[in-house]
């Protein structure tokens, strides 16, 4: 018995020993500052997220603002949610919570609140809405119904709103015999029709501005547009042993569904684009040459400006402003831009030997 309480022993000690070694690993002391050459107003209230990774080594995230620079690598679930709440308002936090009790869900942010739709399982399809600062209300069909249970098991791609109606579109099928789909709820939420959008090739994989699960940070749609900026996806089949698969791909260009005609159109399909967004009614695109692409999504009127010399290496937008990043020997700047205008610029730099270690490894985002 003295023998085995003994092994006991040695394997709580090694256990405690692993697991000391474990947070002692992912330790750092790497230190980062954030320095506004101009226009300090772009950076109020905002953070860059530092993210180091490699292969066989251990992941590292950093926050850092114009007040400090801390580690974010370690924090507990508690910890974690506590962060996440700060950063939401008030009806963020009820979509949240609305989200958070669904199997899957998705939601739309417009100039007048949140809509939304979820499931519970197979077995219910769940609408909700949280408008002017109202309560949510929600609306359940029964997945028995087979309409019903075909948007439940369909694969959903996104959300958009027109005419106060929300509308979910999602695929039926798979493998090269998908067929794309339209769900339009009507304003009450209590009805819906499917119908079918017609595709030249391919499907709709994802609709700009769709919050998934609980990120209710995307970008809001202000206004009814007749075009719906959408990504297109296919099937590659691929055989190898004398057995056929199929891989999903995302298909070069610009596409949107045309509401008015119900089928989806290409925009642009010479260019190989970087990122892109939408203000107002417009769609932006950057190009890989650093030309901003910018579509009526009434009229599909086209211009293009030149906004960033040479090849694009990392930019992103954020807010309807265009976040550059260039690397430097000690860091990386940050350059903002706005009607295809600079309007600020900042450094991220390391501030210790840690912090330039990671530099080659890091990426830098803004949120």
């Amino acid at each position: 018995m003295k023998r085995i309480w003994n092994v006991i022993a040695l394997g709580a000690i090694i256990v405690i020993g692993l697991g000391t070694f474990a947070v002692n690993a992912t330790e750092t002391t790497a230190e980062w500052v954030l320095k506004v050459g101009s226009n300090p107003t772009v950076w109020k209230d905002r953070t860059v997220d530092v993210s180091y990774s490699m292969q066989d080594a251990v992941n590292k995230q950093f926050e850092v603002t114009l007040e400090e620079s801390r580690p974010t690598t370690n924090l507990s679930y508690f910890e974690e949610g506590l962060r996440y709440r700060e950063r939401l308002s008030g009806d963020e936090r009820k979509i949240h919570r609305q989200m958070n009790r669904l199997t899957f869900a998705q939601s739309i942010q417009t100039g007048r609140g949140f809509l939304g739709i979820g499931q519970r399982g197979n077995d219910e399809l769940v609408v909700f809405k949280q408008l002017d600062g109202e309560s949510i209300s929600t609306y359940t069909f029964e997945g028995k119904d087979s309409q019903i249970s075909d948007v439940i098991t369909g694969f959903w791609a996104g959300l958009f709103v027109q005419k106060n109606e929300l509308n979910l579109i999602y695929r039926e099928g798979h493998d090269g015999e998908e067929r794309t789909m339209l769900a339009t709820f009507n304003e009450a939420m209590n009805d819906v029709t499917v119908s079918e959008i017609k595709m030249d090739k391919g499907f709709v994989s994802h609709v700009f501005g769709t919050n998934r699960f609980y990120n209710t940070n995307m970008l809001m749609e202000k206004q009814d547009t007749r075009f719906v900026p959408v990504g297109v996806g296919g099937y590659e089949s691929v055989i190898e042993y004398g057995q056929t698969s199929y891989n999903q791909t995302d298909l070069s260009g610009l596409y949107a569904y045309d509401t008015k005609e119900r089928q989806v159109v290409k925009l642009l399909s010479d260019k190989e684009f970087w990122t892109s967004t939408i203000v107002d009614n417009e769609l932006i695109a950057l190009t890989a040459e650093g030309d901003e692409v910018v579509i009526d999504l009434n009229t599909l009127k086209q211009t293009t400006r030149k906004t960033l010399e040479g090849s694009v290496k990392e930019a992103y937008y954020l807010d309807n402003l265009l976040y550059q990043v260039r690397s430097i020997k000690d860091g990386v700047i940050i350059d903002v831009y706005e009607d295809g205008e600079q309007i600020s610029s900042a450094t991220v730099l390391a501030e210790n030997d840690e912090a330039k270690a990671m530099l080659n490894h890091a990426t830098f985002y803004v949120r």
